[in-house]
């Protein structure tokens, strides 16, 4: 059986309903995880900030801690043990100053700025650098009976970056795992929902250009039954315009028949009567003309008959290669004696799957071709056997040959090679490949060890 061949996609092609449907699932579900991961992002920044400026909180009241009021003025009870303590906060680095109102440094780093304090006693975080680094800033102004002290504290934010890059990377991992794992059962789905398209699109690609029967609805998805119910139209449509088109073909060859037949005797006639007497080559001229056309009416009404054949699988057989070649042997003995052509048989058994009568044209073809093509003296000969691999039918001559260049335009209908001197009509070959196809065999053509052809028609073992 012919295969529909693979479409070439190109370039421009708009997407699948595959790509389609996979686009339309997966962008929405990447779309969700950026925002997630944003969102994510805020809140681990949000968590990590909340965390650490507590304990930056707890710093300023320690320093606080250490401020006596006493009057009329403040004392700052900070011995080199605390800063040492106040300063251990690997890997990060904390800077502080303390200050009296009228600015004056009292503890602490002298190369902080002086920054504008809140109003109340609460704390105040801002963000800011601080010797070429970004740092944490905690602000605080300490109200005492007498006097103010402001408390600056710094630090830098390197436990602050880690603690986001945990908390994000404890949030963005699952919510990575949902989203992977909703990919794949998108494409998981996808494809299991996309299976009877597939089912459809290979019972379609398995028939054969003449196969126009109607796809059977039952076990489609609904949403594509009007589609195919569409196309069943169509291919009913078509089989009723093959249907006619083999008709005619069918009727105008019986048609033609009778008239030709008439011709016969009307030329038979004439001859018994010895009106050709005195101009034999006119006689010669005509009956080749008469043959020609016979031979043309039969050729096309059997490749009609041969095209009508590709849905008759209810009548395959099997079907003895070497008996159909042996009464080919009989048929065509007188012809090749005629032109004193060798004609020889090589028989094994061999047996395949097709339609008897139409494997029996299709040899009747290549052997007539044979001998056609053949000088006289020359040599036919036809093979039939089995391998492990294949069953085949063969038949080599002497002829003339095929040029290589012309091996796939002889099966085209109607083509005979340029300068050709014989009488065919160039349909021999044609109908051999039409039924060579029908049986799902393939037709090969060579060189014989004489130069001339050689054809030769594989079966598939069944």
């Amino acid at each position: 059986m012919r295969q529909i061949t693979d479409r070439v996609i190109s370039r421009n092609e708009p997407p699948g309903l595959r790509r389609r449907l996979i686009l339309a699932l997966s962008i929405p579900l990447i779309f969700i995880l950026c925002i997630s991961s944003l969102l994510d992002y805020r809140l681990a920044r949000k968590t990590s900030d909340s965390a650490h400026d507590q304990g930056l909180s707890d710093t300023v009241f320690d320093l606080e801690s250490h401020i006596r009021s006493r009057q009329p003025s403040s004392v700052l009870d900070l011995s080199e043990e605390s800063e040492v303590m106040l300063r251990t906060n690997a890997p990060d680095k904390l800077y502080f100053s303390i200050r009296d109102s009228s600015g004056k440094i009292l503890a602490g780093d002298d190369d902080i700025p002086v920054l504008s304090m809140p109003k109340g006693n609460g704390i105040m975080f801002l963000d800011g650098t601080h010797r070429g680094e970004r740092v944490r800033i905690a602000l605080h102004r300490v109200i005492l009976p007498a006097s103010e002290i402001f408390i600056t504290v710094m630090e830098t934010t390197e436990k602050r970056k880690l603690s986001r890059h945990r908390i994000l990377t404890a949030m963005l991992l699952p919510n990575l795992a949902v989203i992977i794992a909703s990919l794949l059962a998108v494409l998981f789905g996808v494809r299991q929902g996309l299976l009877p398209l597939e089912v459809v699109e290979n019972e379609i690609a398995s028939r054969s250009p003449n196969d126009l029967g109607a796809i059977d609805l039952e076990q489609t998805p609904r949403e594509i039954q009007p589609m195919l119910l569409r196309l069943n139209e169509l291919f009913a449509l078509l089989r009723e315009a093959s249907e006619a088109q083999q008709r005619f073909i069918a009727d105008a060859a019986h048609q033609l028949r009778t008239p030709l037949a008439g011709l016969q005797t009307q030329l038979d006639l004439a001859v018994s009567e010895g009106v050709f007497s005195q101009n034999e080559g006119r006689l010669q001229k005509i009956e080749e003309g008469t043959e020609r056309l016979r031979r043309l009416l039969g050729q096309l009404l059997t490749y009609a008959r041969a095209e009508a054949s590709e849905t008759i699988t209810d009548r395959l057989e099997q079907v003895s290669l070497d008996q159909i070649v042996e009464m080919s042997a009989t048929a065509y003995l007188d012809a090749a004696l005629a032109k004193n052509v060798d004609l020889g048989f090589n028989i094994s058994p061999a047996r395949v799957i097709g339609l008897p009568w139409l494997l029996q044209e299709a040899l009747a073809n290549l052997i007539d071709n044979a001998i056609r093509y053949t000088p006289c003296g020359g040599t036919v000969t036809v093979r039939c056997g089995e391998t492990i691999e294949m069953a085949f039918l063969e038949v080599e001559d002497s002829g003339p040959g095929i040029p290589e260049e012309y091996w796939a335009q002889v099966f085209e209908r109607f083509y005979r090679i340029p300068g050709s001197s014989s009488n065919g009509c160039g349909l021999g070959l044609p109908i051999v490949k039409e039924i060579t196809e029908l049986h799902g065999a393939v037709i090969h053509l060579s060189q014989s060890e004489s130069n001339g052809l050689r054809v030769r028609i594989e079966f598939p073992r069944q």
